[in-house]
């Protein structure tokens, strides 16, 4: 039994009426461990598809909901209680792209009422900013229309993968400070990234293995260097962007997401735009 909210008052939630098939029981009952089972008391949550998207998430909704230097008394404590809501908000690492069982025990309703009154989804397309968007993306929008769900859900898919889609020229100070943290003595691969025909790409592809990559270098060689760990990366990208004085433009996918998550509720409990 799991807790529903309409509007404001709790409710039980009998989880075999989720209509959860067998395998997805077993699925969640290894998952939901001492941490994740927060989930299951989540009115708004976030579900991400690897670390990188939680470890940054913080650091990008400060980036994103703190009020700006001219704000009033009221847009300031407005800003104040957005970041409340984001840091009161479930964030949960799916590990891959398995997001329908989660989706259902956040949005599927039972008589009327589901567990989720928001849910931001952020994944990727895995596929070229020009190509048509997956399938699966589609499908998993169509989700809460199809069960008549309470509830909200935002899909956030970032154009290619996180990495790729955090480039752009306000933030290469950024995120050559990180890059530098995580690899020293690599300023010669950095300026190969920063000098590619598509330096978002080339950015990408120092997460990934040297077998992988296509990106070549003035020479026509696969650019070189060691994979980046995505998880070391975003620690430090955090840190630097702890100091307000750092440039960077928060992907829009992502800042619509937060956005999303952190409206306020209005009186009658549901979430104003």
């Amino acid at each position: 039994m799991i807790t529903a909210i309409p509007a404001k008052e709790p409710h039980p939630l009998p989880i075999p009426r989720l209509r959860l098939s067998s395998d997805r029981v077993r699925h969640l009952d290894r998952y939901l461990d001492a941490t994740k089972s927060a989930l299951l008391f989540a009115s708004r949550a976030i579900l991400v598809e690897g670390i990188s998207e939680l470890l940054l998430l913080p650091a990008l909704a400060e980036r994103v909901l703190t009020a700006g230097a001219g704000a009033n008394a009221l847009g300031a404590r407005e800003a104040f209680e957005a970041l409340e809501r984001f840091f009161g908000t479930t964030r949960v690492i799916v590990d891959g792209v398995g997001f329908e069982v989660y989706l259902r025990v956040l949005l599927a309703p039972v008589d009327g009422m589901s567990l989720g009154r928001r849910v931001a989804l952020i994944t990727d397309t895995d596929v070229a900013p020009d190509q048509p968007e997956p399938r699966r993306l589609q499908s998993l929008r169509a989700l809460p229309l199809r069960w008549g769900s309470p509830g909200e859900l935002h899909l956030a898919a970032a154009p290619r993968t996180l990495e790729p889609a955090l480039w752009s020229v306000n933030n290469i100070t950024a995120l050559k400070a990180a890059f530098l943290r995580c690899a020293p003595h690599s300023q010669e691969r950095w300026e190969q990234v920063v000098q590619a025909a598509d330096p978002a790409l080339a950015f990408g592809e120092l997460f990934i293995p040297k077998t992988n990559r296509t990106v070549t270098g003035a020479g026509g060689q696969i650019l070189k260097g060691t994979e980046i760990s995505k998880g070391r990366f975003a620690q430090e990208l955090a840190d630097v962007l702890a100091e307000p004085a750092v440039k960077f433009t928060v992907p829009t996918y992502l800042a619509d997401a937060i956005r999303f998550i952190t409206a306020a509720d209005s009186p009658t409990g549901v979430s104003a735009p």
